[in-house]
């Protein structure tokens, strides 16, 4: 397969992507923006990261974000670099007196769990293995969620 047609088929299995996660946390109550280019809430704030998705769920005393990224070839050292700008850009104040949950969750295509399953990547995000007609096959709570 010539490199510019694997570019299409990436970039189209990328929007798949972002549609089926959008689809599902919309479900699940998010306010969601796609690509933002700045934070919608004054509460979180990044410089060196912009996520695929971001999502919302806040209420008088709970704050839920979730940001996402989608991984179409993804490897230890691309999923580890964004871990590492993400720790070290993105910035949420907390409010006293208010629950809050932070979740990050990397969308990949099946046959590719092998490729990322490390410790520090398993510790940080939540993975959603999604097929190329956009249906969730498999959803792995990141390690620190099982205790």
């Amino acid at each position: 397969m010539s490199w510019s047609w694997r570019i299409i088929l990436e970039g189209q299995l990328h929007l798949i992507f972002k549609q089926s996660v959008m689809k599902e946390l919309l479900d699940e109550g998010y306010l969601l923006y796609a690509e933002p280019l700045g934070s919608p809430v004054n509460r979180i704030s990044w410089s060196a990261y912009r996520p695929d998705i971001l999502g919302l769920q806040v209420t008088h005393n709970t704050f839920k974000l979730v940001f996402v990224e989608c991984e179409t070839a993804p490897t230890k050292t691309r999923v580890n670099q964004k871990t590492e700008r993400i720790r070290t850009s993105f910035h949420f104040q907390k409010r006293l007196y208010e629950s809050h949950q932070l979740r990050s969750l990397l969308i990949i295509p099946p046959l590719t769990l092998n490729k990322i399953n490390c410790k520090t990547i398993r510790s940080f995000w939540e993975i959603w293995i999604i097929n190329h007609k956009g249906t969730i096959i498999h959803k792995i709570p990141d390690k620190s969620r099982l205790k």
